[in-house]
């Protein structure tokens, strides 16, 4: 923990993307914002390219470039930030599975976050989305589920576990991603006991295996009023079950590199949480938490 403005703040981001997939910024400029914010590891995470059309990913044209590019940054900078080649991989509920593509990557990465962004079938392009809209949301749920909230609730909880016990990827990306559009509890309400209790199964499982659950600040930045991922409530229930930390903005933009930082450092505190993970020299390590 080291201070910058004369705030306490975390030393590393994990979650961060670049106008290589859905980002403003250029890798090159997410890494200057990085040390310009006083953070000692960064690693950079564009969105995985999909096997349906989208406009939010990377293209698979683009990979070996985005790769090398983040080779040069890595030499480029060396003396002033750690640099660490990721990529934010979808897991699929439909198929059980990540992409073969994915498969075939994942061996040249330094790390890899695990995400999922769909529901229903991915096998066409008429994919609908947890976090492109409200109503594309509400589409899915009806078109694959008849309308049963509950139902599409469990599967991807069940679906995250799924995730984790097959790849125990390194970091698992947002976990409850699907409360970005539940404003004024639209599909669901946190506190009923189904919401909680299915959470709880997921980390019960989550537990298990050695992947880090990331602390997600940024979606505030983008959509104020959503909170981080995970909600406040998740995280003594992790803190009970000694589940590995790490910390990701999410960002999108430069203006993103280290979002609500300060506040989540406090938060993790107050629950218990006195360490969160962080790669130094290729290795993950575990970060002391206050100062």
């Amino acid at each position: 923990m080291q201070t910058f403005g004369g705030i306490k703040m975390l030393l590393a981001n994990y979650h961060v993307h670049s106008d290589y997939c859905d980002g403003t910024n250029t890798l090159e400029e997410m890494v200057q914002a990085g040390i310009s914010a006083g953070l000692t590891s960064l690693g950079l995470s564009s969105h995985f390219p999909l096997p349906f059309a989208n406009d939010w990913t990377m293209k698979e044209e683009n990979i070996e470039s985005y790769l090398d590019d983040i080779k040069n940054l890595k030499e480029k900078y060396a003396s002033q930030i750690e640099l660490y080649c990721g990529m934010e991989i979808d897991f699929f509920i439909d198929r059980q599975d990540i992409s073969d593509l994915a498969k075939a990557v994942l061996p040249r990465l330094d790390y890899t976050i695990m995400s999922i962004h769909t529901l229903g079938k991915t096998t066409g392009d008429d994919v609908s989305y947890i976090d492109e809209s409200q109503q594309d949301f509400k589409r899915g749920i009806e078109k694959y589920y008849q309308g049963d909230t509950q139902a599409f609730i469990k599967d991807y909880y069940q679906g995250i576990e799924k995730m984790v016990e097959i790849f125990e990827p390194d970091i698992l990306g947002h976990v409850d991603l699907i409360k970005k559009y539940n404003q004024n509890n639209y599909f669901f309400n946190e506190n009923d006991n189904w919401y909680q209790e299915t959470v709880r199964a997921c980390l019960d499982g989550i537990a298990k295996k050695t992947t880090r659950l990331e602390i997600n600040t940024g979606t505030n930045m983008r959509i104020p009023g959503v909170g981080r991922y995970p909600s406040d409530w998740m995280v003594p229930e992790m803190r009970k079950r000694n589940i590995p930390i790490t910390i990701g903005g999410d960002s999108h933009s430069v203006a993103g590199i280290v979002f609500e930082y300060n506040q989540a450092e406090v938060y993790l505190e107050k629950c218990g949480y006195h360490e969160y993970w962080v790669l130094k020299k290729g290795r993950w390590e575990a970060q002391p938490l206050g100062v």
